[in-house]
């Protein structure tokens, strides 16, 4: 079980080899929903779904967050999209101070659902959105 977070990408990207070894993980972030970002921020918001995704050459998966103890390590695929649909899903990015987030268009749910990053997984983030934009302005 991850403590730190290299461990924690370490054990997503070997997760994400195991599923397809063709097609290896190029970034990892975290993402959670809630909200109210300041209330997770808090500790408030513990039952918050979260989210390890990775983004590989061709695809985005979301795995559910497993936590024990202080620990968190990569559990069930819940979601996957080529990139284009992750693109399309995606919506615009507001970048605060201690969060950011954006409104993604989960299968399922009648409205997009806000995704909150933490500043600790902004450089990961920031690589998948630039990821995103030059595969968005290839169209």
């Amino acid at each position: 079980m991850a403590v730190r977070k290299d461990a924690t990408i370490k054990q997503v990207e070997q997760t994400v080899l195991e599923m397809d070894p063709t097609d290896p993980p190029l970034t990892v972030f975290g993402v959670f929903l809630d909200d109210s970002p300041w209330l997770s921020c808090l500790g408030g918001g513990l039952d918050a779904d979260t989210y390890f995704v990775t983004a590989t050459a061709r695809s985005v998966h979301f795995h559910q967050v497993k936590t024990r103890g202080i620990g968190q390590r990569p559990g069930d695929l819940v979601y996957s999209f080529d990139r284009d649909e992750t693109a399309r899903r995606m919506g615009t990015v507001r970048r605060r101070l201690l969060w950011s987030s954006f409104p993604f268009a989960l299968p399922g749910h009648d409205e997009p659902t806000r995704m909150n990053v933490r500043l600790a997984w902004r450089k990961e983030f920031a690589r998948f959105t630039a990821d995103l934009d030059k595969a968005a302005a290839r169209r």
